[in-house]
C-alpha cells in the first residue's frame, strides 16, 4: 500500500480507498490533492455559519 493510503486508511475503507484511488488516477491528480479540493469545496460553498459549524466539525475529527 502506498505512503498516502497508509494515512487515510484510519479514515476511509479499503473500498472509498481503491475509490479514491480511481478518481484521483482519473483527474491526473494525487488522493491527497483530491482531498483537498473536496474539502475546498465543500467548505467554500457554504454560507459563513455552515464553514465555521464545518470547521468545527473537522476540528472534532482531527482531535
Amino acid at each position: 500500500m502506498a505512503k498516502i493510503d497508509k494515512r487515510f486508511q484510519i479514515l476511509f475503507s479499503e473500498e472509498e480507498i481503491l475509490l479514491l484511488k480511481n478518481e484521483a488516477d482519473k483527474r491526473g491528480i494525487s488522493q491527497g490533492e483530491l482531498l483537498r479540493l473536496a474539502l475546498r469545496n465543500e467548505v467554500t460553498h457554504k454560507s459563513d455559519f455552515l464553514k465555521i459549524k464545518a470547521i468545527r466539525s473537522l476540528t472534532e475529527v482531527l482531535d
